[in-house]
């Protein structure tokens, strides 16, 4: 598979390929909670620490992504900017369904593509489950899945897999325009680097 298909894929950070970029408009607002009172009010230098450490606390808890591609379409597309928090996962394992950010794995990398780029796909089967598709139908553990968020129907059909302990498995929405876990395989969780919440465009919040 050439470097080029698989980097159809790739989301791709708005300050370059490597870059994350800290969600600063989740905190914007928190330098109100400070006290209004004058006697109360700390002095400016501990007020920009305070800010300082908002907005590294906003870092830790969720980042904002540049969709580059049409992968994920129609549920995000090129242009969109989507915020994933990171907290989510450290209480539970990704279910079925969640829209996830990951860095690219083991068997992408060998095609050339830097460790620390991040794709973003759905996850559509955990550990333990069976999956395949027939005649453009995703089936999971034998039942065929009713899936609205898809671009189109599936033009491909997949043998059936088990997923082993520690992986997902994860396609894009665009079924016939994503490079996914049907070319290089499941996917590990610890690769996981994020849950999408939501996304807007330069106007507006879907």
């Amino acid at each position: 598979m050439a470097v080029g298909g698989l980097l159809r894929s790739l989301v791709s950070p708005a300050g370059g390929v490597a870059t994350w970029l800290p969600c600063h408009e989740l905190f914007a607002s928190c330098h109100h909670w400070l006290p209004t009172l004058p006697r109360l009010r700390p002095p400016a230098s501990d007020g920009f620490k305070l800010l300082l450490v908002l907005l590294l606390f906003s870092a830790a808890l969720a980042e904002v992504r540049y969709i580059a591609s049409s992968s994920m379409a129609p549920t995000l597309r090129p242009g969109d900017r989507a915020v994933a928090e990171k907290v989510t996962y450290f209480f539970r394992r990704p279910s079925i369904g969640d829209i996830v950010f990951f860095k690219v794995p083991a068997a992408v990398q060998n095609y050339g593509v830097n460790k620390d780029v991040v794709f973003i796909k759905r996850v559509l089967a955990t550990p333990g489950d069976f999956i395949e598709v027939r005649q453009g139908q995703l089936i999971v553990n034998g039942v065929v899945q009713k899936e609205h968020y898809t671009a189109s129907h599936a033009l491909y059909t997949m043998e059936a897999m088990r997923l082993p302990e520690g992986h997902v498995f994860v396609m894009g929405d665009n079924r016939n325009n994503s490079c996914d876990s049907r070319a290089w395989g499941p996917l590990p969780i610890d690769n996981i680097v994020g849950r999408y919440m939501t996304s807007f465009t330069r106007f507006s919040f879907q």
